[in-house]
Formats: structure tokens, C-alpha cells, sequence
């Protein structure tokens, strides 16, 4: 899949996170690479899977709002005209 990839890909991933585990996020991060794909990784700590669902336990504000920080620049970058 990563061959056929045409668009930037903006991946925001919490270090706790098992779907996908850290050692997953480097296995596509690889894949990437060696495809020379247009990409921004953000990896944060003590976040783990929906670390962005503010209303749920695993909420983490400052993670999340730097991960919006993030999809705002990457949209900004990626989508104005």
C-alpha cells in the first residue's frame, strides 16, 4: 500500500498505544522512507490509543493539543490555496 500512497500522510501516535505499538509506527516510518513518501510522524509520551477523545479516561490535554497544533500546520501546509 505504501507504493501506491499519493498524498501527504500526517500520523499523530501515542507511545502507549498497541494499535499501532510503537514498533509498528517505526515499521511504517521504514516503509516510508524507503518509498520516499511525502510524511510527518508525532509521537507522544504517557498517550496512549484516543489520547485526542476529550471526553474518555485516556485524554491527554497538552498531547492533544499539541496534535492539533500539528493537523493545523499540516492542513495550513498541505491544503491553503
Amino acid at each position: 500500500l505504501t507504493t501506491d500512497l499519493s498524498c501527504p500522510l500526517l500520523g499523530l501516535f501515542g507511545n502507549d498505544d498497541r494499535a499501532p505499538s510503537p514498533e509498528q509506527v517505526d515499521q511504517h516510518e521504514v516503509e516510508l522512507k524507503k518509498h520516499s513518501k511525502n510524511y510527518e510522524f508525532h509521537r507522544y509520551d504517557d498517550a496512549g490509543h484516543g489520547f485526542f477523545y476529550y471526553h474518555r479516561p485516556m485524554y491527554r490535554i497538552e498531547q492533544a493539543q499539541d496534535g492539533w497544533e500539528k493537523v493545523f500546520a499540516f492542513f495550513q501546509k498541505h491544503l491553503a490555496g
